[in-house]
């Protein structure tokens, strides 16, 4: 992978995606570099900006770490997004999460709209956490779910956005 080639010899790349499923394919294509880099003991984290928050067009600034956070579980804190959330009232709780636990919080998503408008909220919710000189850092990975679909079990993969928030 292209990203994990970069991460590898020089500072982590910044990602330009504009649309839904150009970010879902960016943050599949980080979630898999973050398995390439594993033998080298390199993590990546990522912070997204969005040209206009209205729109899809984000940059993704990765940055390289020695640490994992927690793996692809579902903790029953965890915000599950759908492709009909609304992505202030998801960054809302991400905030408030974030401000009550002072911990790392996750939120996971399936499908290229979910996972854009979860990337989205993420954006947004470091806007209400300026306020606190709280930043936040996420990490993807990917994680398997069984849904059930009429009277069978079906396993789905679904993107998951580990949050690490840190002081400004």
């Amino acid at each position: 992978s292209a990203i994990a080639n970069t991460s590898r010899n020089a500072e982590a790349p910044t990602v330009l995606a504009t649309g839904p499923l150009a970010i879902n394919q960016a943050i599949k294509a980080i979630t898999i570099a973050r398995t390439y880099l594993e033998d080298d003991g390199i993590d990546l984290r990522a912070h997204c900006e969005f040209e206009d928050v209205k729109g899809f067009k984000t940059k993704i600034q990765l940055s390289k770490a020695r640490s994992k956070p927690r793996g692809p579980k579902i903790n029953k804190d965890d915000l599950c997004v759908k492709k009909s959330s609304d992505p202030f009232k998801v960054a809302g709780a991400i905030a408030a999460r974030v401000r009550d636990m002072g911990k790392a919080v996750g939120v996971y998503a399936k499908g290229s709209e979910a996972v854009s408008i979860m990337i989205k909220s993420v954006y947004i919710s470091c806007n209400y956490l300026d306020e606190d000189n709280l930043g936040l850092l996420f990490v993807p990975t990917f994680m398997e779910l069984e849904n059930k679909i009429g009277d069978t079990m079906q396993s789905s993969t679904y993107l998951k956005l580990t949050l690490l928030m840190h002081q400004l």
